[in-house]
C-alpha cells in the first residue's frame, strides 16, 4: 500500500513540474528611466575663508581672503550661538 501512494505522490509532483513548466515566462521588466543630470543655477562662491583648529589648544584660527579675522577659542559666551571669532593674540 505505502508503495501505490509513493507512486501517486510521485506521479502527482511530476505532473505539477509538467505544468509549471508550460507556463509562460514573466513579461521583461521596464527599463528603469535615464538619470538626467541638472547642473546647479549658479556656481558656488569661490573659497575664501580658511579654518585652522589646533588640536592641542582647541582655538580655532579663522582667516578670511588672507587676512587674519580672529578665532573661535571655546571661552565665547554661551548667548553666542554660532560662536563669532574674535581678535586673539598669537602665541
Amino acid at each position: 500500500m505505502d508503495c501505490i501512494k509513493l507512486l501517486a505522490r510521485l506521479s502527482a509532483l511530476t505532473a505539477a513540474m509538467t505544468l509549471a513548466s508550460c507556463a509562460t515566462p514573466p513579461p521583461p521588466a521596464p527599463e528603469p528611466a535615464p538619470i538626467v543630470y541638472m547642473p546647479p543655477s549658479e556656481p558656488p562662491p569661490p573659497d575664501e575663508w580658511n579654518i585652522f583648529p589646533d588640536p592641542t589648544t582647541g582655538q580655532v584660527d579663522i582667516y578670511h581672503k588672507g587676512d587674519y579675522v580672529g578665532a573661535v577659542t571655546g571661552k565665547e559666551p554661551e548667548t553666542e550661538d554660532p560662536p563669532m571669532p574674535h581678535p586673539v593674540q598669537k602665541q
